[in-house]
């Protein structure tokens, strides 16, 4: 019979890193290897992350962050693709650990690894801890699935990304996430 490791958020900052890069993530106090973006990813999140972190600046709205721990409760630590934090959201945050504030955003770029099961999960955690909206980024379809309030929304190419409550004045053409890579 094998014997889970349990470990706190204390701990999982001081696991070392994964010999084959990517890193971890806690479920339940378990560590979760997640594996290390491909190009396609990588570029997408750095697409998705500027255009954030631009207009979060323009407008002084808070915090957006790549691949970055957030804890979600005891034992359950994530780190989005991207996430953005409202400015009203940050107090005491320390920037050299894992944030133990909740993102009102967070965007999830699939990799062909990545399994149905895991991918509920996640929303699920995200949704529980108050996560106002998922964004999960589909490179094989196009298409971008959000979760918020109200119904699931399956966006592609000519639609926009938007939500004047949570997101005011933003608005990203999903053809734009879309563009290719190389």
């Amino acid at each position: 019979m094998s014997t889970r490791m349990i470990l706190t958020t204390d701990e999982l900052e001081r696991l070392p890193k994964p010999d084959q890069g990517g890193g971890y993530e806690l479920d339940e106090g378990e560590p979760v290897y997640v594996s290390p973006n491909s190009i396609e990813q990588a570029k997408l999140i750095q697409r998705i992350y500027g255009l954030l972190e631009e207009w979060a600046k323009a407008n002084s709205r808070g915090l957006v962050t790549p691949d970055s721990w957030f804890e979600l409760a005891s034992g359950l630590v994530r780190a989005p693709d991207v996430a953005y934090v409202p400015r009203d959201r940050i107090s005491n945050l320390d920037p050299k650990h894992t944030a133990k504030v909740i993102p009102s955003l967070v965007v999830e770029v699939l990799s062909p690894f990545n399994t149905a099961r895991e991918m509920t999960r996640k929303i699920k955690q995200y949704r529980d801890a108050g996560v106002d909206l998922i964004w999960v980024v589909d490179p094989e379809k196009g298409e971008v699935d959000i979760h918020g309030p109200g119904p699931l929304k399956t966006l592609r190419k000519g639609d926009f990304l938007k939500h004047d409550q949570i997101l005011p004045g933003l608005s990203i053409s999903v053809s734009v996430i879309f563009e290719p890579v190389l």
